[in-house]
């Protein structure tokens, strides 16, 4: 197949990567709003000040879930676009619907955190990035099929680890929702399991190689 398909859209590469990482930015960004400051009227003590600097807990463990994740999702999209040498359509309009759940998470963090009691605020969180982490996984897929729009250098074998680590996202985000749906008020805290998991499939990564 012709390499040079992925230039017809009329968008070069370069552009395409900042408005990603400028959209992934504002994001990452934006998180810290769900950490809202408590007001000077309402607090006359410093034991009151105490208690509400513990109801900004659960908040501020959301605000780190969703920071760590999305910089894990922006180095996996940044991987697989450094092995690009062109990019498509078909891929230019999978990243336009990630980048637009993305920019969601925001929302679905501080919803997740102002409601820590009830399973139906986890799953608003884990569905968001149950859709962007399956989206991510989807361009990983894609490129692998459409091996044209890789660099010269790189194979399709050279895909095998990012996809890997990738699936570890949707897949800890459906089994948060099964969590949630049966009642737990927690089921955010399945993502603590994603540095472990990634050691290990790093791990069995370098022992095959």
């Amino acid at each position: 197949m012709d390499r040079t398909q992925g230039t017809r859209i009329g968008f070069s590469k370069s552009r395409f990567e900042a408005l990603t990482d400028g959209i992934f930015a504002i994001a990452m960004t934006l998180l810290v709003l769900s950490l809202g400051v408590p007001t000077v009227s309402r607090i006359s003590t410093g034991a009151a000040l105490e208690d509400a600097l513990l109801g900004l807990f659960p908040d501020f463990i959301h605000y780190c879930i969703a920071f760590l994740i999305l910089h894990g999702m922006w180095v996996s999209h940044h991987i697989l676009t450094r092995m690009m040498e062109y990019i498509d359509r078909w891929f230019l309009d999978l990243n336009t619907i990630l980048l637009m759940g993305v920019a969601v998470i925001p929302f679905s963090t501080a919803f997740s955190g102002d409601f820590p009691d009830a399973p139906i605020a986890a799953m608003i969180l884990e569905g968001n990035l149950l859709v962007v982490g399956g989206l991510l996984l989807l361009q990983w897929i894609y490129v692998g099929k459409n091996e044209h729009l890789l660099r010269s250098e790189i194979t399709k074998k050279d895909l095998s680890l990012g996809k890997r680590m990738i699936t570890v996202i949707p897949a800890l985000s459906t089994l948060g929702i099964l969590l949630a749906l049966a009642g737990s008020t927690w089921s955010t805290a399945i993502y603590l399991l994603i540095p472990p998991i990634f050691f290990w499939i790093r791990w069995r990564h370098r022992s095959s190689a």
